[in-house]
């Protein structure tokens, strides 16, 4: 009999494994978990579901041009097989640029300088910044309320835990833009203006942000076709006949034709007036703006960084942990009158009565 109620326990244990696994393969999330303990064990809190949801940890066995590839081209059909897809991404906290057959993948983890309808300014945590060109194609999510989505932003499964967990963006905001301190400072307006210049391609651009508005510079060269005037072919023969009595005739030979080259036309590159765009320091596109923290990937034509997917989460809560401070705490103890005992008083006065 024991033994049977043995057997019977190792069986209902092993059901209730197969049923957890069964869930986190389907669901993908902590939700499966939580759906399989609130069956089991009661009511699950959503601490636990999301702390189970952690119970499987990420390896970053994917190469990058691999994980880059894939999750762009899965995103379409599956975005939660692109998120984990890149939570198993090789790490990578800053910027890369990989080939993957005849296609230059990039990617680049940090937080927004600026963002407009054309373009992402991106900081990583190690000041570099690099500019992604946005157009229809680029997708969009914010992550922040996405435990895989945060851990396929961030690189990292305890940067994704304490952020969903114990609702603390400190160490997103260490990893992505290197202190609290850069995020604040992207978080507050800017105490003087500040001036960026950036290459891309063949195109500088500047710009420049100040407390309420952002001005973007970008020159614009356009070839004009300046072009000789075409010369006409001359042919000038010369003849010339003299008679002589004995009836013999001199001829001089005619002259070769002369021909002038048609010129070739030349580019000569005449600037325009530069295009200047002015907007909000603090512009949402797409719900990403100044001061979000940012994974993006796409591909890089012609030396252009070209953004196709963008993940973005606001670091909510990045104040640093306050020094505790020790404050002398004085009790002052009153003294104790026995029982039966009036307290006696005295009083004077001095003076006039009126």
């Amino acid at each position: 009999m024991i033994g049977r109620n043995r057997r019977g326990n190792r069986q209902a244990n092993m059901k209730a494994r197969i049923g957890i696994a069964t869930a986190v393969l389907v669901g993908g999330s902590a939700v499966g978990v939580a759906a399989v303990a609130a069956a089991s064990h009661g009511p699950a809190t959503t601490t636990s579901a999301t702390s189970a949801g952690f119970a499987l940890n990420f390896h970053h066995r994917i190469s990058e041009q691999a994980a880059l590839a894939s999750a762009l081209n899965t995103w379409g059909s599956s975005h939660q097989q692109s998120f984990t897809t890149l939570a198993q991404m090789q790490s990578m906290r800053t910027f890369t640029q990989v080939w993957h057959h005849r296609t230059q993948f990039a990617a680049q983890r940090g937080i927004v300088v600026l963002a407009t309808r054309h373009f992402l300014l991106v900081k990583s945590a190690n000041g570099a910044l690099h500019l992604w060109w946005l157009n229809g194609a680029t997708k969009f999510a914010n992550v922040g309320n996405t435990a895989m989505g945060m851990t396929a932003m961030t690189g990292s499964t305890t940067v994704a835990q304490a952020a969903m967990v114990a609702n603390n963006m400190q160490p997103a905001a260490v990893t992505m833009a290197g202190s609290t301190a850069v995020v604040n400072q992207m978080a507050a307006p800017v105490a003087k203006p500040t001036t960026v210049t950036v290459s891309t391609g063949n195109v500088t651009i500047t710009i420049t942000i100040t407390s309420t508005t952002a001005t973007v510079t970008q020159p614009v060269t356009t070839p004009t076709v300046v072009a000789t005037p075409t010369a006409t072919p001359t042919v000038t023969p010369t003849v010339a006949a003299t008679p002589t009595a004995t009836a013999t005739v001199s001829a001089t030979p005619t002259a070769k034709p002369t021909v002038t080259p048609t010129a070739t036309p030349t580019l000569v590159p005449v600037p325009t007036p530069t295009m200047t765009a002015t907007q909000s320091t603090f512009t949402a596109t797409r719900g990403i703006q100044r001061g979000d923290l940012v994974f993006v990937a796409g591909v890089r034509v012609h030396g252009f960084l070209i953004a196709k997917l963008v993940l973005f989460a606001a670091p909510t809560t990045v104040t640093p942990t306050p020094t505790p401070t020790v404050t002398p705490t004085v009790t002052v103890t009153p003294t104790a009158i026995p029982t039966g005992v009036q307290p006696s008083s005295t009083s004077s006065f001095s003076g006039s009565k009126s």
